[in-house]
């Protein structure tokens, strides 16, 4: 038989419910702006009459309440897998474009100071002595001319090597944050599957879970399983990071290979493999060509030298020594060492100086391996910068599908603010008016009817 005071239960129960919506709703518009959060909504579920056959000549009640069923995390898993994909492309489009713009920084062209200047000062050098190859101070320009293409190659091989060291050390530093973000990670897969079994909310940890799944999707480019109890598997390249409560240690081999507990992964993603491709293809390439530039003109100058005879009539020798940017120098000091003329003991003849005055327009010197190697770097920079830019246009527009769902809409939490409290109102005057009336049956009648 269903007491007269269920009515009170009942409104009690509803209080209690609408009261939790508001709070839920609270905490909402309380973290509008908190980083990672995502957006709650109290579910309520209908509680239905007690069932069973009424005695006889019983009068049925209704005895139907509400309840919190559960609290839900407003997000879409399909677009938060989505979000950490192209947050991993992303990260290793701005990378690489990062990268290649500082090289391109390196190499200052065009430029009235750049190298391609220099060279061409250089050969112009040259003419002045063909016409007058007597000049000793015509012959020391030369010498100035190829001390100032020296040390400019042996300062962009030490810049370059610089941004190479500065971009391994970025790779180190990466590694480290993958390892703290996996660590904590796999501590949390505990708290979570703690959690989910005593049936405790985990709304908050799902939060700080995701918050980590997108750094190291940013990172690595990772592959992520979220499984039904609310714990993460991560993966990069095929290698297990975090698997429940346990981590593997990301690092680097001697060769920059990304290793994951030892083993190489294959290609993966983000910042860490845009900076191991950088390591191990883009900054090598450059240095390869550069040094390319350095054993042209070497190579070029110094056939034209040994051919020739310097201001005594003696056979020329090598005006550059080294073969690489890095260690290219001046081997002649002595001006009247040159080798100008074509002819022994034709110290007055500038055949060899007109020619080393037209070399820099050979296919195959100098000018045209720097010339190659600052149009393949022009390219590649607006390539990574265009490939960066469109990437991160379509990681925003992800981020925003995400938002829409997952984030706090204050219009909307104040429509349920006032749901919620005229809910509430509501409720509390069931809870007067049932009251009222237990109070008028007990004065007048003495006892509770049934």
């Amino acid at each position: 038989m269903t007491s007269a005071f269920s009515g009170l239960t009942n409104a009690l129960a509803a209080l209690n419910v609408q009261r939790y919506g508001l709070e839920v709703t609270g905490q909402n518009i309380a973290n509008a702006n908190t980083p990672g959060y995502t957006r709650q909504r109290a579910e309520l579920a209908a509680v239905g009459p007690a069932t069973g056959v009424a005695a006889l000549y019983a009068t049925q009640h209704p005895n139907g309440s509400v309840t919190v069923s559960g609290t839900t995390r407003l997000n879409d898993p399909m677009i938060d897998v989505r979000a950490r994909t192209e947050h991993g492309d992303n990260g290793y489009r701005q990378t690489t474009a990062t990268v290649l713009s500082s090289v391109e920084t390196l190499f200052d062209e065009p430029s009235d100071h750049g190298l391609a200047e220099q060279l061409n000062d250089f050969w112009n050098s040259w003419a002045a002595v063909a016409n007058n190859p007597g000049d000793l101070a015509a012959r020391n320009v030369v010498l100035q001319k190829a001390a100032s293409l020296a040390t400019s190659l042996n300062q962009s091989s030490a810049n370059l090597d610089r941004l190479t060291q500065s971009v391994a050390q970025q790779a180190t530093a990466a590694t480290l944050e993958i390892n703290t973000a996996a660590a904590a990670l796999a501590q949390l897969n505990g708290e979570i599957a703690v959690a989910t079994a005593s049936g405790t909310n985990t709304n908050a940890l799902a939060d700080q879970r995701d918050s980590l799944l997108m750094q190291l999707a940013d990172l690595t480019g990772a592959q992520t399983t979220v499984l039904a109890n609310g714990t993460a598997t991560v993966s990069i390249g095929g290698q297990n990071l975090v698997a429940s409560t346990t981590a593997t240690t990301v690092s680097l081999s001697p060769a920059n290979q990304i290793l994951v507990g030892g083993t190489p992964a294959g290609p993966a993603g983000g910042e860490l493999q845009g900076l191991v491709d950088s390591l191990t293809t883009a900054l090598p390439g450059y240095a390869a060509q550069l040094d390319a530039v350095a054993a042209a003109l070497a190579n070029t100058v110094n056939a034209g030298q040994t051919g020739g005879y310097d201001l005594a009539g003696n056979p020329g020798g090598p005006l550059f020594a080294g073969s690489t940017a890095a260690t290219l120098s001046v081997a002649v000091t002595n001006p009247a060492a040159l080798a100008a003329s074509g002819a022994a003991g034709g110290n007055l003849d500038g055949s060899v100086a007109l020619g080393m005055s037209q070399l820099g327009g050979s296919n195959s010197g100098a000018d045209a391996a720097y010339r190659s190697l600052v149009g393949t770097l022009a390219t590649d920079v607006q390539r990574a910068v265009q490939q960066a830019s469109i990437q991160q246009a379509v990681t925003n527009s992800v981020d925003e599908l995400a938002q829409s769902s997952a984030g706090v809409s204050f219009d909307e939490e104040t429509t349920n603010l006032l749901t919620y409290q005229r809910a509430y109102q509501a409720s509390s005057r069931v809870l007067t008016t049932v009251d009222e009336i237990l109070d008028t049956l007990i004065s007048h009648t003495g006892r509770v009817g049934l």
